[in-house]
């Protein structure tokens, strides 16, 4: 049995190599990138210390910026006293805190197996003016009616639609995705 086991597995297992796997990759070099030396990170303490009374520049000494002269050929509306610009102060910018937005929900009519059969409910649901829409989830096309913002409105087109097209519904939280 060991004997006849020598002989014919070598024969089975050292068969010939598949062609997919005789192929020759070549890799290129990749591309030069400059390095970037990163300083060490120094204490504030250490750094130097430039004040602005050290750097010679004197703060009475401030040059305004030339206004341009007015065109000639634009006409003066209004012979109104001459502005003085004086600096607006602005209130503080407040942070606005994210508004929640309240729980909407929708009215989830049927679920079908086939595209055609959900897109056929949805136009007949556009149709009677319902705003439909129909979304896909592992496969299967569910057909929606809504999104409301009162829980009570949709619990009023579930009972509608009971009656106009014989299809019970369940109301549901809305969903983006």
């Amino acid at each position: 049995m060991v004997l006849s086991a020598s002989i014919i597995l070598p024969l089975i297992l050292d068969g010939e190599r598949p062609e997919e796997l005789d192929m020759q990759v070549q890799v290129t070099s990749p591309p030069a990138f400059p390095t970037i030396e990163i300083a060490p990170v120094q204490p504030v303490d250490s750094l130097p210390v430039a004040s602005m009374q050290d750097s010679g520049s004197d703060t009475g000494n401030i040059e305004l910026i030339p206004v341009p002269k007015a065109a000639k050929d634009v006409s003066q509306i209004s012979a109104a006293q001459p502005e003085v610009s004086t600096p607006q102060v602005k209130a503080p910018v407040e942070k606005l805190t994210p508004t929640v937005v309240a729980d909407r929900w929708t009215l989830q009519i049927a679920t079908f197996k086939s595209k055609d059969n959900a897109t056929r409910l949805v136009e007949k649901l556009k149709a009677a003016k319902y705003d439909a829409y129909s979304l896909t989830t592992n496969s299967l096309y569910k057909v929606y009616v809504g999104p409301e913002l009162k829980r009570e409105v949709s619990d009023k087109l579930r009972d509608e639609i009971k009656k106009e097209f014989s299809l019970s519904g369940i109301v549901v939280k809305y969903s983006v995705n």
